[in-house]
């Protein structure tokens, strides 16, 4: 198998975006999200739709 085929090779989500996903599961608002990870809502706002655009497409 060519490494480019190797599903392990590249997450579908970046780390961000997973931490993002793992605190919305756990019931975090927007607001909470962002200041435990030190950035604005807008950017947790931009993480989840970053990642459900693809979704929905």
């Amino acid at each position: 198998m060519s490494p480019g085929n190797d599903l392990h090779s590249k997450s579908l989500l970046t780390n961000r975006e997973r931490e993002v996903f793992e605190l919305l599961v756990q019931d975090k608002t927007t607001k909470d999200i962002a200041s435990q990870l030190f950035v604005s809502e807008k950017t947790v706002r931009n993480h989840i739709s970053n990642v459900m655009l693809p979704v929905v497409e």
